[in-house]
């Protein structure tokens, strides 16, 4: 999702390296979060096909005639300028094709993203068949960010998903298991469209997501008609709620299920445009997505020396704290709205043996798409850095140190994995945070991702760090150097990217008030 912005560190007590300036992205994780750059671009990918971000509705206008089809017979191309409060910053195009017995879909995106002075395209292509009912067949799904490459396909079979990924030079195969077809996020509006679904009415699809290769489900709801303003005209439209992860999206669509606006009150929005007009980006300057700043959470009062923090209290409001069950777990005890959290002393911790054997916790051992610890380049690197060492909690200073000084703290733009990082030896939070996972596990220390917001000069900011098992769950932060982690790393969730973007519901709305800190 977002990291805080790496500027903030410089001349901070807590490192002394000069860290180039960090901006941050979207939007998608995964933070001092990325999903900080990379999320930024997962999210835009969503964003591409529904939009983020709470919005409230006025009332529902009276009807308007709207004449919708029952089937697609013609190709359909549509094409949309992507805007950042008003200024344009790519744009994004849909073409859909009858085939026998359902359709073909071809999606392309483009966003220019500014990261303090840099200019980064950030390109996605998504190509799928559905059948007649619009549900997904097979898919086919590229982000190209300059020189880092994503690129996930998958088939369906009966009863499951048949996924391959490619990502830092390595491929990966997995099977995921379906209890029923799933749809893809770009052919629910035309599905609504076609298939005269019952206003006022909420309406449940499976859906997968390839960037974030998870699935979900997503809720509809045809929430009236209404007339809108497009260029110079004025277009009848249907307006349709979507709701997934804990997020409310509208779009507007005409009668043929074609997108006439998207937007988001973060400032985001798609607008129907002539393809070459939405092309023209030539005379257009990139807008710095300067999200981090906006989506920071400022405190009632400031946090002196943070990193030196081993006991904070603190009154969280404007969230459903019921949504986040793991605020009171570990370090962390939550008490209605007060939450406080001790930071952990390690030096009570017994000896524990590498490699840890523990059946309850061999999912934080094995590898995954993303974090590849059964990879040869990412064991031997392990092997390397522990150098026998017996002692997990040794280990762990080891692998922390090593990530520490050998990734350079920079603004990237990707869906993070750790064959990429370690290949590019670059990133924000998440790139360190994936890479030492990965390390870890290939080094038979049990890790996972953990993903919440940290305070640093003022502000709290959305981040992502580890948590390993050594006798209990142990916070490491191997951007900021700290193991444990200060207590103002504040935990919300844990996983990988599909989990992590359910802490989009925390953007515009958590307030947190500061009761003590020593």
């Amino acid at each position: 999702m977002y990291c805080y912005p790496i500027n903030l560190l410089q001349g901070s007590s807590i490192l002394t390296l000069n860290w180039p300036l960090f901006a941050f992205s979207i939007v998608v994780h995964r933070m001092l979060v990325k999903r900080s750059i990379g999320l930024a671009i997962v999210l835009f990918w969503c964003l591409m096909n529904i939009l983020l971000l709470k919005r409230q509705l006025w009332a529902p206008p009276p009807p308007i005639t709207l004449r919708s089809v029952e089937t697609i017979t013609e190709r359909i191309q549509e094409s949309w300028g992507v805007f950042y409060h008003g200024e344009k910053i790519g744009h994004a195009s849909q073409t859909i094709t009858p085939k026998a017995n359902g359709y073909q879909i071809q999606d392309r995106s483009l966003l220019r993203l500014q990261l303090l002075g840099t200019t980064q395209n950030a390109t996605t292509h998504l190509d799928m068949d559905v059948d007649q009912e619009w549900t997904l067949e097979k898919f086919n799904f590229v982000l190209q960010v300059n020189d880092v490459k994503f690129h996930a396909r998958g088939r369906v079979m009966p009863g499951k998903l048949i996924l391959t990924v490619e990502s830092g030079g390595h491929v990966t195969t997995r099977e995921i298991t379906l209890t029923q077809p799933p749809y893809l996020l770009a052919a629910l509006k035309p599905y609504v469209a076609t298939q005269q679904l019952e206003p006022g009415k909420e309406h449940h699809f499976s859906t997968f997501d390839p960037a974030t290769l998870s699935q979900q489900v997503t809720t509809v709801v045809i929430e009236g008609r209404e007339q809108i303003r497009i260029g110079e005209r004025i277009e009848p439209a249907m307006r349709i709620r979507q709701r997934f992860n804990g997020i409310s999206v509208i779009s507007w669509l005409d009668g043929a299920g074609r997108t006439l606006k998207e937007e988001t009150a973060a400032g985001f929005s798609l607008v129907r445009q002539s393809p070459l007009e939405a092309q023209s980006l030539s005379s257009t300057k990139s807008v710095p997505l300067d999200l981090i700043t906006q989506t920071s959470i400022t405190p009632d009062r400031p946090i002196l020396t943070p990193e030196r923090m081993h006991r904070v209290k603190l009154r969280l409001s404007g969230i459903n704290l019921a949504n986040f069950p793991l605020m009171n777990v570990g370090r962390q005890r939550l008490n209605q709205d007060q939450l406080e959290i001790r930071r952990e002393d390690v030096n009570h911790l017994g000896f524990i043996e590498l490699p840890v054997r523990q059946r309850l916790l061999d999912p934080f051992i094995q590898p995954t798409v993303f974090l590849q610890s059964d990879h040869p380049k990412i064991s031997q690197l392990a092997a390397e850095i522990v150098r026998g060492e017996r002692d997990a909690r040794k280990a762990v200073i080891r692998i922390k140190n090593w990530v520490y000084k050998e990734i350079a703290k920079e603004p990237t733009v990707s869906i993070p994995n750790a064959l990429e990082v370690l290949q590019t030896k670059k990133g924000d939070c998440n790139e360190h945070t994936v890479l030492f996972n990965a390390l870890a596990r290939a080094a038979g220390i049990p890790a996972k991702t953990v993903v919440g917001v940290v305070y640093l000069r003022g502000a709290f900011y959305y981040h992502a760090w580890s948590e390993v098992w050594i006798g209990e769950w142990i916070s490491v932060d191997s951007v900021l150097n700290q193991f444990p982690a200060d207590a103002t790393h504040i935990k919300f969730l844990e996983g990988e990217i599909d989990r992590q973007m359910d802490v989009l519901q925390l953007i515009g709305n958590l307030k947190i008030q500061i009761i003590e800190a020593s």
